[in-house]
């Protein structure tokens, strides 16, 4: 913590300081949360150069059992995700056919509270759309 700013409290796994700056409760472990968004679970994890790492899982490509008619529907958004994603997203499959979605955001140094939400903010606002984007094709549910 910064010399010039007494502690604020905590919040979560962060340490506040009066200025609003963000400090891992715990140095020696990432300090990360999560929050739902339209259903799905976002994972973010503040790393040490004051940059923000969000994923998330955004559907699923549907099993062939289930619906084999959505099947390429659903890879072609996903194919249209990758494509046109912003350079600092990453859209990639899992092992279990999953739609994952990873982002980076600066939150600028030092980090803040606000930086972190304005941050988290951003990234869901940019993700509606991808949401919107699968789940019309047919995408299984994260």
């Amino acid at each position: 913590m910064s010399t010039s700013a007494p502690a604020l409290g905590r919040l979560g796994p962060f340490l506040v300081d009066a200025d609003g700056v963000l400090h891992a409760a715990e140095p020696s472990r990432p300090a990360g949360f999560g929050f739902r968004w339209r259903g799905r679970r976002v994972h973010a994890v503040l790393c040490p150069d004051a940059r923000l790492r969000l994923s998330v899982l955004a559907g699923h490509v549907p099993f062939t059992a289930e619906a084999a008619t959505l099947r390429p529907g659903v890879y072609a958004a996903y194919a249209a995700l990758r494509d046109d994603a912003p350079p600092e997203w990453r859209v990639g499959l899992s092992p279990a056919h999953g739609v994952v979605i990873e982002a980076v955001e600066a939150l600028g140094k030092p980090a803040t509270v606000s930086a972190l939400i304005a941050a988290a903010t951003r990234f869901v606002l940019r993700l509606a759309p991808c949401l919107d984007l699968l789940d019309e094709a047919g995408a299984r549910p994260a």
